[in-house]
């Protein structure tokens, strides 16, 4: 064998161990129990002294901690064996229409930093692009991680977005090269991209109700109107990314135009800009709000509504109702089309539960087949406000295989 090939073939024999090593972390990070040396061998299929060598260069290197012992009914208790969460981190950035938030998590997605700049609006503009970069760096500078152990950043955008290549079609789309290819020449880290309503499915998926279940819809219902379709345990991009345009599936009795430039997409009917537009077109009938002796009408925004119906504001309860049976209508349709076991409401409107899991139902049954409505559960997100960027997060463990 010549020098070339004991190159080569020492060359292999590291990417095999690395390899080995991969699995312990990834087996170690999704664990909800902190092991042994022998049930990580197992797990990983592989040899006691193989592992415990692996294991022991793990720990050299910080990645893997001793918790404790385990408890027996007699002899020596073995060690048990967890990954040292601080070891290395993962950042979640989103951006919406209207904000830009931030955070960074630790290797068991436990938040150490987050920032929100509720002042932002997005614009498809070099100088908005520019803007993004700054926050990014200076919220990467006031977390005080070491940048050498943040495995990755994910990014959620508004918008149609290839996760495969990197591309964001609505935004930034000016580039010569894609969203991905942009980061990553800004920073030390690899960065991945989708859209924000992929995010909040992968969050719901590994934190959420989505938890362990083969077949459901995510919804993100804030200002805009958004699905991500869980289907046999993955989120559904199609053939470019664009799968989950909840939004724009054709109503049937709305004319409103669409900023797609279409009428009667669901989305002009159902979010939180529809009902604003909606409680404004009623005040102007003349009807009244206890929100207009509290804040200037042009101000009222779709929040302002909720908490308004949540307090028994007559005209906002009616209105959400509305909204709610609308929603439950499209959604029936599609649920007749794919047969999902949970529908999971998330986003801003994830607390509106009791407004309108009734208004909700009642449309469903008037476009859902008997059979795959009896065995679909509708719910609310349970993760809270910080959902999508949590998904963004999990994106980056998720790519490497890490949960």
């Amino acid at each position: 064998m010549d020098l070339f090939s004991r190159n080569i073939d020492d060359i292999n024999n590291q990417n095999r161990q690395v390899a080995k090593k991969r699995k312990i972390v990834a087996l170690l990070n999704r664990s909800e129990e902190d092991l042994t040396i022998p049930a990580i061998c197992k797990k990983v299929k592989l040899s006691i002294p193989t592992g415990t060598k692996l294991i022991n260069e793990l720990i050299d290197d910080k990645i893997i901690v001793e918790s404790g012992k385990k408890e027996t009914d007699n002899g020596r208790r073995p060690a048990l064996y967890r990954i040292d969460p601080e070891y290395a981190y993962s950042i979640g950035l989103v951006i919406l229409l209207k904000g830009l938030s931030l955070s960074v998590y630790n290797l068991e997605m436990d938040e150490v930093y987050s920032i929100t700049d509720d002042s932002f609006v997005l614009e498809n503009s070099t100088e908005c692009l520019e803007k993004v970069v700054a926050f990014i760096q200076t919220a990467v500078d006031k977390s005080k991680v070491n940048q050498q152990r943040i495995l990755g950043m994910g990014i959620g955008i508004t918008g149609r977005v290839n996760a495969r290549t990197g591309y964001s079609y609505n935004y930034f789309n000016f580039l010569d090269g894609s969203l991905v290819d942009f980061f990553t020449e800004k920073f030390v880290f690899p960065v991945y991209v989708d859209n924000d309503t992929h995010v909040l499915g992968l969050a719901e998926q590994y934190f959420g109700k989505a938890k362990n279940i083969q077949n459901a819809f995510v919804l993100n219902l804030s200002g805009g109107l958004g699905m991500a379709i869980i289907s046999n345990g993955e989120i559904i991009g199609g053939e470019q990314g664009f799968a989950g345009e909840f939004g724009h599936i054709q109503l049937g009795d709305s004319n409103r135009l669409c900023l797609c430039g279409k009428r009667g997409c669901v989305g002009t009917e159902v979010g939180g800009h529809a009902l604003e537009r909606n409680f404004h077109e009623h005040i102007e009938k003349n009807e009244t709000s206890l929100l207009l002796t509290k804040k200037e009408e042009e101000k009222i925004d779709y929040l302002d509504i909720l908490r308004a119906a949540s307090k028994g504001d007559a005209l906002s309860i009616s209105i959400t109702h509305n909204m709610g049976f609308k929603l439950g209508k499209a959604l029936g349709n599609v649920l007749n089309l794919l047969n999902p076991g949970v529908i999971i409401v998330g986003g801003k409107f994830a607390p509106a539960d009791a407004i309108l899991m009734d208004s909700i139902k009642a449309g469903m049954l008037h476009t859902a087949l008997s059979l795959p409505l009896r065995s679909c559960e509708l719910t609310f997100s349970s993760i809270g406000s910080d959902a999508a960027i949590k998904g963004a997060g999990a994106l980056v463990l998720s790519r490497m295989q890490l949960i």
